[in-house]
């Protein structure tokens, strides 16, 4: 359950009508750090910080969801993320991604990408290459979305890296709507999605395009359970 929890913050491409791609930042800051609350169905579970930090040319990202009281020991240990990876002008481009668990039913698993070849190589020596879209990993995307706005996005694949798999998003609507979270009102862009071949999961994530297209909420449905729900309650650095 906490590992599903990471790939709440996938996204999809999507067509974006203008004056909804926000604005274009050719560069991160040096430093930046996004905390969101997580809940599943009413119940609270705890906490998911991302911290983002430049080093040299490239920029390395930590992540940690951290499950709370009970969900603690339900879910098991805290699950961690790492990434690095370059951007140009309004593109991000993955170099390494690796995520592990503690505790209970831990694992370690990484993924490298050679982009001669598009290819994607997994520790468990799975390796796929993707001939088109756009390529991110769980850890990087939200980054992504403050390079280059949504619009980056706009009439192509978008392949999520994992651990294990590479997943696939399709768009399913867009739309503009005001949402609620801990930071206080936002109007945003609501894009719902679909995972490709399995339509009975869905991904509507709600970006603030004055906020650098911040993710401030992130829902997956799944007809198995409540939904998990991610709502932005601090960011610094922007």
């Amino acid at each position: 359950m906490i590992r599903t929890l990471k790939s709440t913050l996938l996204v999809v491409v999507i067509s974006i009508p203008p004056g909804w791609g926000g604005t274009l930042a050719d560069d991160l800051p040096d430093s930046m750090e996004l905390v969101y609350q997580v809940s599943l169905g009413i119940a609270e579970l705890g906490s998911l910080i991302s911290k983002l930090d430049r080093q040299g040319e490239a920029y390395e990202v930590t992540a940690e969801t951290r499950a709370e009281g009970m969900a603690s020991i339900l879910l098991g240990g805290t699950v961690r993320e790492y990434c690095r990876f370059s951007t140009d002008k309004n593109v991000l481009t993955p170099e390494k991604y690796r995520i592990a668990r503690e505790g209970r039913d831990a694992f370690d698993q990484s993924v490298t990408f050679d982009w001669t070849e598009r290819r994607v190589k997994f520790s468990s020596g799975e390796n796929i290459v993707i001939s088109d879209g756009y390529i991110v990993d769980n850890c990087s995307i939200p980054y992504a979305f403050i390079v280059g706005g949504a619009s980056t996005f706009e009439r192509r694949t978008l392949h999520i890296v994992g651990g294990k798999k590479v997943r696939q998003f399709e768009n399913l609507s867009i739309s503009e709507e005001a949402v609620s979270t801990p930071l206080g009102e936002f109007q945003t862009v609501r894009i719902e999605q679909v995972r490709h071949e399995r339509p009975d999961r869905r991904l509507t994530i709600w970006l603030a395009p004055d906020k650098h297209n911040l993710p401030v909420k992130i829902v997956e449905q799944r007809k198995s359970r409540p939904d998990t729900t991610m709502l932005l309650k601090s960011y610094e650095g922007l």
